[in-house]
């Protein structure tokens, strides 16, 4: 009976911890980001492309094409395509363009973004949304 008695107390120990660790790794997982394009807070920037880079993003969620374009007002990475489209119909923007770009704004790595819908450079555009922010890929 005692012994009995000392293995309920050991189970139970070891449930009350396994509990402990799975509310703990709850709280400090952190929550799910979800980039998604808003047409309300959609804005239009001028600028200058300071650097191009393709990378595996979670906006995306592929191997995107990015650029990063500096304004009167600071810089600010543009999200544009994946880099498989962006080859696919040949839209090759470099740094020194001078870019007008229409997009959404999100909060990327603690720093304010845009997901672009169109990028136009001299007499011309590149559209990567639809008008209600729909990817065209």
């Amino acid at each position: 009976m005692k012994f009995t008695r000392i293995l309920l107390g050991v189970f139970a120990l070891l449930l009350s911890g396994a509990a402990i660790t799975l509310v703990s790794q709850e709280k400090n997982s952190p929550k799910p980001v979800n980039y998604t394009y808003a047409p309300t807070s959609e804005q239009t920037m001028h600028g200058v492309v300071v650097e191009t880079k393709d990378f595996e993003c979670p906006v995306s969620g592929t191997v995107g094409s990015h650029i990063t374009v500096k304004s009167e007002t600071g810089s600010i990475e543009v999200h544009l395509a994946p880099a498989s489209f962006m080859k696919q119909y040949e839209i090759n923007i470099h740094k020194g363009d001078k870019v007008t770009v229409v997009g959404s704004k999100i909060t990327y790595e603690g720093k304010i973004a845009l997901i672009a819908k169109s990028v136009e450079i001299g007499n011309d555009t590149y559209n990567f949304r639809d008008q209600s922010g729909k990817p065209l890929w």
